[in-house]
């Protein structure tokens, strides 16, 4: 079983493509890649989630770096003050790694990933603890059986909570914890459990329900009961994908990490079936799949519609923007077209930036591909260079060869007087009107050592890098995870330098690590 965060990432994972022409078009009013509920999953912070309470106030949950303890921290909402943290968990020998957490009428429970003696990442922890509190201040905990790691589902009263164990699940109520065993025949991979005010447990889950055939699987009950059976059709239903319940009668299925993915399983009530409410995009009707080279592939950003991407044969790249109400797919419409053919290039943004942008390599050119609507498009040419990114993801520089453009969710594409001509040349935004550039100069063998400031205004320099590594630079590229940082690989062989473009106290720095 796979471990979920219980947060929707608002950001596909993209490679891309271009076109031609310039779009003035404002951003949708509604993102398309925003799932219905979403908003009200806690939000992931380092080994635990923070949830917003019924009165408005912030709750941090988090296990220590120490793994000893799991701490609660609250945010007054009128003050805007934090209250000092208090430890929630601590027992001897148990070590917890990480929270996860459901909130409803100001109450929470709580699943803190525990093992006994030590904490491992990569292994499923088996002595989690089930927690409860009415208040954020006094807590009841439980130890849970074998593996246990998923979400806990919580009523909307708050009085009632479920925690899903390794052979069914244990409840909350006013009667204490209760422990209930479930049998789940096919499972596969993750699942999840919702709790209503009468408590009625619903247990959803994948399953292989025939040899050619995979559903969702809804046992619902009341105690323990014999469950009602349901099985809903949904894609993908046996593969590794994420289950996260948002409330009593809400329940999103897929990869988080693509929305294009995502579907919402729900019902109007508890007397009511599941079903799927929000077909995932990838599988809505209309969306022409394209295969090979220029697979479909699925782009969006924060107040921009969810567009898909693709060629049939990788010269004319075509896009289709998803409509959220109909949800259904737009027509096809061309939104590049090369005189060679062209593939997803490696060049394209990290993490999940806040514009919508994308890159396809041709030969040995890379052109960025931007768009705020999903119908206009801008070609941006870049040479065999990488983008380059604010830490926030906020703004992306693309190094032309005689230009310099950012792209921001304010201003759209920005162009500077000012570009880069190296193979190893870089830049970074500074700001949705700005950036900073680093390039080589006569002497300095490929390797760039010159910081400049561009703006409408002209260049300003701002220093230079130390001593160039040994040989000559062959290729950059954005270092993995790190925005503004830059992986460069000399001729000789195994070595190479990470150069990290940095503004600190009000002033623009790099410098270089060689290895």
């Amino acid at each position: 079983m796979s471990r979920i965060t219980g947060v929707i990432v608002a950001l596909a994972t993209t490679a891309a493509v271009l076109s031609g022409s310039t779009s003035g078009a404002a951003p949708a009013s509604t993102p398309a890649g925003d799932v219905p509920g979403v908003a009200d999953l806690p939000r992931e912070i380092e080994r635990g989630v923070e949830l917003v309470l019924a009165d408005g106030d912030l709750l941090r949950v988090w296990a220590s770096e120490s793994y000893r303890t799991v701490r609660a921290r609250r945010r007054d909402a009128a003050t805007g003050a934090w209250a000092g943290p208090v430890v929630v968990l601590g027992e001897k020998r148990l070590y917890c790694g990480d929270v996860e957490a459901r909130t409803a009428n100001g109450a929470v429970a709580l699943v803190a990933e525990c093992d006994r003696g030590g904490y491992s990442d990569d292994q499923a922890p088996v002595a989690s603890r089930a927690l409860w509190s009415a208040d954020t201040v006094s807590w009841v905990s439980y130890e849970l059986e074998g593996e246990a790691y998923e979400e806990p589902g919580i009523s909307p009263d708050g009085r009632r909570a479920v925690y899903p164990e390794s052979a069914g699940y244990v409840t909350f109520g006013p009667e204490g914890f209760v422990r209930h065993r479930l049998e789940t025949p096919g499972q596969e991979y993750t699942t999840t459990v919702t709790i209503t005010d009468d408590a009625l447990v619903s247990y959803l889950y994948g399953a292989n329900v025939s040899r050619r055939r995979c559903a969702l699987v809804a046992l619902s009950r009341t105690g323990d009961t014999t469950p009602v059976r349901q099985d809903v059709d949904v894609d993908d239903a046996c593969q590794d994908r994420s289950f996260a319940n948002v409330d009593a009668d809400t329940v999103v299925f897929g990869d988080f990490s693509d929305p294009a993915s995502v579907a919402v399983i729900s019902r109007p009530d508890a007397g009511s079936p599941w079903a799927v409410t929000r077909v995932a995009p990838a599988s809505a009707p209309g969306l022409v799949r394209h295969e090979g080279r220029l697979y479909t592939e699925f782009l969006t950003a924060p107040d921009a519609p969810l567009v898909a991407l693709g060629s049939r044969r990788g010269r004319k790249v075509r896009a289709q923007v998803y409509d959220p109400v109909a949800q259904a797919w737009g027509p096809a419409t061309v939104a590049y077209e090369s005189g060679v053919r062209c593939r997803w290039s490696d060049a394209d943004p990290e993490d999940a930036p806040a514009v919508l942008v994308a890159v396809l390599s041709c030969h040995d050119e890379n052109v960025a591909l931007t768009t705020r609507d999903g119908l206009s498009w801008q070609a941006l040419r870049m040479g065999p260079r990488p983008l380059g990114q604010s830490r926030d993801g906020r703004y992306v520089a693309v190094p032309g060869p005689t230009s310099t453009h950012v792209i921001s969710p304010e201003r759209g594409v920005v162009t500077l007087p000012g570009g880069v001509r190296g193979r190893c040349d870089v830049v970074v935004p500074d700001g949705p009107e700005a950036a900073v550039r680093l390039v080589a100069t006569t002497g300095s063998r490929r390797w760039p050592v010159l910081l400049e400031h561009l703006s409408s205004t002209g260049t300003e320099r701002l220093g230079r890098v130390g001593k160039p590594t040994p040989g000559r630079c062959s290729d950059a590229d954005q270092s993995y995870g790190a925005p503004g940082s830059f992986d460069m690989i000399s001729t000789r062989i195994d070595r190479g330098q990470v150069v990290r473009i940095v503004r600190r106290d009000g002033e623009w720095k790099a410098r270089a690590r060689t290895w």
